[in-house]
């Protein structure tokens, strides 16, 4: 008998309207932000916004806060918006 030491089956989520594979169980804030601008690092001046939809359960749809993450599912969508100081 052969086992799977591959781990999770990557799933597809949806970054500001942009498609990425996804094999972990769950994302951080500061990895969605890296999907929705990548190589592009914040600033003291900027804040960012994540939202999220289509997630599991009764955590269907919320937001997502520095340091903290949430479980993927297949579908998954999250909107990310940057706002900067002037």
């Amino acid at each position: 008998m052969t086992q799977d030491n591959h781990g999770p089956r990557p799933v597809t989520i949806t970054v500001n309207t942009r498609s990425h594979p996804w094999a972990a169980k769950e994302i951080s804030f500061e990895q969605v932000i890296e999907l929705a601008y990548p190589g592009q690092p914040g600033t003291g001046e900027d804040t960012f916004t994540v939202r999220y939809s289509r997630g599991h359960g009764g955590h269907g749809s919320g937001s997502l806060t520095a340091g903290h993450s949430v479980r993927v599912k297949e579908g998954m969508v999250f909107d990310v918006y940057r706002t900067s100081r002037s």
